[in-house]
């Protein structure tokens, strides 16, 4: 016989990111909303990506409160192939004769998001990988910032193409219940 302490069923574990998930997942106005990954942003938040129900994929800056500060969908690369050619890194083909030139693909991502900055390059003060990955392209987050202090995260990959720019300020409000 069972003891009625052994039957009651436990709460499941809760993820670190659940608060930020929820709250992404609850903003999208395109519903179903379908959490792809979340990870830790480097500075106390969470990069939440999403899909909703037209398939668009989003990436959802949120803090454990649940607290949303930038909601970007991905629509392609917001340099327009013009990445590579910013942050001077060639195409090279290796003929044999001279060996290709080696980047850092965080760096890269890190310099076509300072490129995609009218103002100027700003400074990179957060990044690492997005967590992306199988049917995704993987890239890199970056958190930039400028010298009037405003804040800005950009997504972007090892060849220099930007997929999201968003400035982070005050929480974002949204035009319907987020319960």
């Amino acid at each position: 016989m069972r003891s009625q302490r052994a039957c009651r069923s436990r709460p499941a574990p809760r993820t670190p990111h659940a608060s930020a998930i929820k709250a992404c997942s609850s903003a999208s106005a395109h519903q179903p909303a379908v959490a792809v990954t979340a990870i830790d942003d480097g500075r106390g938040g969470n990069l939440v990506w999403l899909t909703d129900a037209d398939a668009n994929l989003w990436l959802c800056s949120a803090d454990s409160d649940g607290h949303i500060y930038a909601y970007p969908m991905i629509t392609g690369d917001l340099l327009n192939g013009a990445g590579a050619k910013l942050v001077s890194i060639d195409k090279a083909t290796d003929d044999g004769t001279v060996p290709t030139p080696e980047h850092n693909p965080l760096d890269v991502a890190e310099r076509a998001c300072q490129a995609s900055l009218s103002e100027g390059p700003g400074k990179v003060v957060g990044s690492g990988q997005d967590g992306l990955a199988g049917d995704w392209v993987p890239g890199y987050f970056v958190f930039i910032e400028m010298g009037g202090g405003s804040v800005y995260l950009c997504d972007a990959t090892a060849d220099a193409q930007v997929w999201a720019f968003a400035e982070i300020g005050d929480p974002l409000t949204f035009g319907h219940s987020l319960s």
